[in-house]
């Protein structure tokens, strides 16, 4: 009987053992798979990182030292269990389960409390990254400090553009990298021409007030002067084969010549005796080209009155600016004269074989929209193209154009046309506030948008300048 009762006593002593330890087990194992440690794919200032992550709540979280050790900065526990992370001017303090943390002690508020697992402390990578002065998109971290501005910009390959910025008397040019923002200084002049690219993409050029020209290789930021010429240089460009630069010559931009990057030579192209030429294109060979001439007002005064009354007549008949077409190997060695209205003619574009002009032509109406004008170097005009919008730039990509135009009360769109066929498709819409569409060689873009640039990546508008 007494061994009966004993087993009987053994077996509900096994029960309650069992049904004490089952539970925990169960809940242990649940915990396990709420909480359990994934590797996930992140990108920090553009570069792939593995980042642990759990979810809690169905809220992602992610781990604090290995963001903190992604971007550079420095993680320390105290004996309080406080983490405190420090990343150049700031000093952010957490808790694990507190919905708050503390920036140079101030306070902010989290959505979701950190959590600890595996002796490791996880927390909303957007919170984290942005209190620290970064920004936080779709499991990409950026944390680099960007540039002030920008007031003109050019692509200098598919991963970086050239900013140039005004600073004091003078200009800063920057490189600046595409993907990220970081940028470095490239050139810090007074009295320089803009910076004008090479075909290769591999340096830049410029002349200074003395008519001197120089180039940048950007790989290694290393500036050589190629002219001693001393006349002044307007418009530089690059030939298409990188040999030489043409340029407007003179005070009055009355000869278009070129210089030699071998020698640093210079011969004339074109000495017609007209002055103020301007918006100089060259054809691909190198032996056409298209410019603008302005006209200058015509000035009179009472010789009646004083000077210092500054009483004078202005007569701008006839000033609008007209289209010209030279080809070096014509018999007659004159340049051809393709438009004759009085419209204002804007972003002028030679095609590559030289067979015809493109420009934005604008009408004094007030009331009146820009339009795409094509004109052949015959001066034969095609029908206005998008000439129900109006449009605001033409820009030059590779082999085709761009064009940004109106499109609805708060956005403009970006056309491209195909240079041979005239076909055109719309590629992405941008801001109203764009003020400058910038197009790469090989079909990049960006935008300048109330003085920050832009550049457009997977159909999103992503600020690398502020």
């Amino acid at each position: 009987m007494q061994m009966k009762k004993a087993m009987v006593i053994s077996m509900i002593a096994a029960a309650i053992s069992a049904s004490a330890v089952t539970p925990v087990f169960a809940q242990t194992a649940a915990s396990k798979q709420a909480v359990q440690i994934n590797q996930s794919n992140f990108f920090v200032n553009a570069n792939p990182v593995s980042i642990r992550t759990i979810v809690d709540g169905g809220v992602t979280l992610a781990s604090v030292r290995d963001i903190t050790n992604a971007i550079g900065a420095t993680l320390h526990i105290n004996s309080d269990h406080t983490v405190v992370v420090k990343f150049r001017d700031n000093t952010l303090k957490l808790k694990v389960a507190s919905k708050t943390l503390t920036v140079n002690g101030t306070a902010t508020a989290l959505q979701h409390p950190a959590k600890e697992v595996a002796y490791a402390t996880f927390i909303e990578p957007a919170a984290f990254v942005q209190a620290l002065g970064g920004t936080y998109e779709n499991n990409t971290i950026s944390v680099v400090e960007l540039l002030d501005g920008a007031e003109h910009a050019i692509w200098a390959n598919s991963s970086q553009l050239i900013v140039s910025n005004s600073a004091g008397e003078g200009r800063e040019d920057f490189l600046v990298d595409a993907a990220t923002g970081k940028y470095e200084l490239l050139l810090a002049s007074s009295d320089t021409s803009e910076l004008v690219l090479s075909p290769d993409g591999k340096s830049v050029a410029y002349s200074d007030a003395n008519g001197a020209v120089f180039t940048i290789e950007l790989s290694t930021k290393q500036t050589k002067q190629v002219s001693t010429d001393s006349s002044i240089k307007n418009e530089l460009q690059y030939s298409k084969d990188g040999s030489s630069l043409f340029f407007l010559q003179g005070d009055k931009s009355s000869v278009i010549a070129k210089v030699s990057l071998a020698d640093g030579s210079v011969t004339k192209v074109l000495e017609d005796k007209v002055d103020y030429k301007g918006n100089l294109e060259v054809s691909a060979d190198g032996k056409q080209v298209a410019f603008y001439v302005f006209k200058q007002p015509k000035v009179t005064a009472d010789s009646n009155k004083d000077v210092e009354l500054d009483d004078v007549a202005i007569d701008a008949t006839g000033t609008e600016p007209q289209i010209y077409y030279y080809n070096t190997a014509a018999a007659d060695n004159k340049p051809v004269q393709l438009t004759k209205d009085a419209a204002d003619k804007v972003f002028l574009k030679l095609s590559a074989d030289g067979s015809k002009v493109s420009y934005i032509s604008v009408s004094a109406d007030e009331a009146s929209v820009g339009q795409l004008v094509t004109v052949d170097n015959a001066g034969k005009a095609s029908t206005p193209s998008f000439a129900d919008k109006d449009v605001y730039q033409l820009v030059q990509g590779g082999s085709k154009l761009y064009l940004l135009t109106a499109d609805g009360n708060s956005t403009n769109a970006i056309y491209e046309i195909d240079s041979a066929s005239g076909t055109s498709k719309l590629v992405q819409t941008v801001s109203d506030s764009a003020s400058e569409l910038l197009i790469s060689s090989n079909g990049d873009i960006a935008a300048l948008i109330d003085g920050q640039l832009v550049v457009s990546s997977q159909g999103k508008w992503k600020n690398i300048t502020n």
